[in-house]
């Protein structure tokens, strides 16, 4: 299963051991994201670090960890996209999801409701994931 992932359904898996990280290293799904998700990461990183119930070692391992799954596209890449992109939602930050979306033919994991409004990329949220995958 192709999925692109947002920067929300990253911070819950690097946050804790919980529903989120485990679906996040099921081998049958291939995560995908915009290259924009690392910058997402760089801005809220001290808030993270923070929150982390960890040392900073362990942090910083994880976070690799969780990255190494991720297949990123690069902005040049997304660009085409970016027009159809922009009239499914008039979020700007949801944009480089929608079109790495669009070019990889993938889902969007993400349990921000924005996404729902529209209908042509189909959104799971973390509980559909579940579903989807087969986790009890």
């Amino acid at each position: 299963m192709k999925v692109t992932v947002d920067a929300n359904i990253l911070f819950s898996a690097l946050l804790k051991k919980s529903l989120t990280r485990r679906i996040w290293f099921v081998p049958e799904i291939q995560l995908f994201a915009p290259r924009f998700l690392l910058k997402e990461f760089q801005k809220y990183a001290p808030y993270l670090k923070k929150k982390y119930q960890g040392n900073q070692r362990e942090f910083r391992l994880l976070y690799e960890k969780l990255l190494e799954q991720v297949v990123f596209a690069k902005d040049e890449e997304l660009k085409p996209y970016l027009p159809a992109a922009a009239s499914l939602s008039t979020d700007p930050k949801d944009w480089l999801y929608l079109a790495c979306a669009l070019k990889e033919d993938t889902i969007i994991w993400s349990d921000d409701k924005e996404f729902k409004k529209q209908t042509r990329v189909k959104i799971k949220t973390t509980q559909e994931m579940k579903e989807e995958v087969g986790m009890l």
